[in-house]
């Protein structure tokens, strides 16, 4: 029996902050979002607002969604929490989103999975018996496949739609990629704000990862396509990743005093290799940690917040936006529990609403 798209958006997602499987966020940490989100914590009430929002989908511009995994990532973990922290900073400051973007909530995530390639056959039965229990169809059950499989059914309902991916570590991006790939072929540009290249085919033997996801993302687009800002810390040269990869690198040495020089840099690079449609993924440690502690792996001498969002008006203005991510917010690393005012969340909101 085939699953209508909206239905497999029920089985594939959970109310803001509610995609994380863990008591914890269950029992407390979801609750100011849910409240300033929908003005209610009545698991009742904040199930049928959501459920209301799932049917605006096909009228809107642009989706939030949530995915809060952070197998995927490095040393320090935490970007789990990510799309809580963001999500109570953006709305206590911000009040609401935009007209036109709503919340669809989270991805519901199994904490020890990415992604589907990298699982034995019976560790996906067994996971697929405890998310979706009665149900006998092949559905994905690791965050990133199960990530990939929600765009398909957002692009049924909303062909035009817009997807703003909270994450969650960089493996969370990659999704993104294999759906802008299915769209527009290779016809889409990427621009890439990271402390890391993140161009490796495979890091300790892992495919799907945070290290990763540009080298698979950059072979899905046309030569050219991808601009890399912010990079710091490589055991290649950025020569050496030029060379490898037709793309741009510019490190964040290269940026103090020549600002409007490296935005025009940007600008005219993706107008000479014929960009017309961009996704914006912003790796919150691309900018310095004085400004962005709460995160994995933090680099010193990184961009500034200005400049960031100075590139991403820049860009936004001269091509048109297919969507876009903020990643890698680590709050439970800040050491305080108010996300509303920790200062890394509240610049990822800030990252957030530049791409509406």
């Amino acid at each position: 029996m085939t699953i209508s798209a909206i239905d497999r958006l029920r089985l594939f997602l959970r109310p803001p902050g509610r995609g994380l499987h863990t008591n914890s966020t269950g029992g407390g940490y979801a609750l100011p979002v849910l409240k300033k989100l929908y003005g209610t914590e009545s698991s009742k009430e904040v199930t049928d607002a959501w459920e209301e929002s799932l049917q605006r989908i096909r009228r809107v511009e642009g989706v939030v969604l949530g995915v809060p995994s952070d197998t995927g990532a490095g040393i320090l973990r935490g970007a789990n929490f990510g799309p809580i922290g963001v999500r109570e900073a953006y709305l206590t400051h911000y009040k609401s989103y935009p007209k036109g973007i709503i919340d669809i909530g989270d991805i519901i995530v199994v904490p020890q999975l990415l992604h589907d390639e990298m699982l034995s056959d019976s560790q996906i039965e067994s996971s697929r018996a405890e998310l979706y229990p009665g149900r006998n169809e092949k559905l994905p059950v690791s965050p990133l496949s199960i990530t990939e499989a929600l765009y398909v059914a957002l692009m049924e309902l909303n062909a035009d739609l817009k997807v703003f991916v909270i994450g969650g570590d960089h493996s969370v991006t990659w999704p993104a990629m294999v759906h802008c790939h299915k769209k527009y072929g290779g016809d889409f540009g990427v621009l890439h704000f990271d402390a890391h290249s993140d161009l490796m085919e495979s890091r300790l033997g892992v495919k799907y990862c945070f290290a990763t996801w540009a080298g698979h993302a950059a072979k899905l687009m046309k030569p050219h396509h991808m601009v890399q800002v912010g990079v710091r810390t490589s055991t290649k040269t950025k020569q050496y990743w030029m060379d490898k990869f037709p793309l741009l690198q510019v490190w964040a040495e290269e940026v103090p005093g020549r600002e409007i020089e490296v935005v025009t840099q940007v600008l005219q690079y993706f107008l000479k290799s014929g960009v017309k449609k961009i996704y914006i993924t912003n790796d919150i440690d691309g900018t310095d940690p004085v400004s962005a502690p709460a995160t994995g792996t933090p680099e010193p001498k990184g961009l500034s917040p200005q400049f960031v969002q100075g590139l991403i008006a820049a860009v936004r203005q001269k091509f048109y936006l297919i969507g876009g991510d903020v990643v890698e917010v680590a709050p439970p690393l800040s050491g305080t529990r108010d996300y509303s005012q920790e200062k890394t969340c509240r610049l990822a909101a800030d990252y957030l609403h530049a791409l509406f």
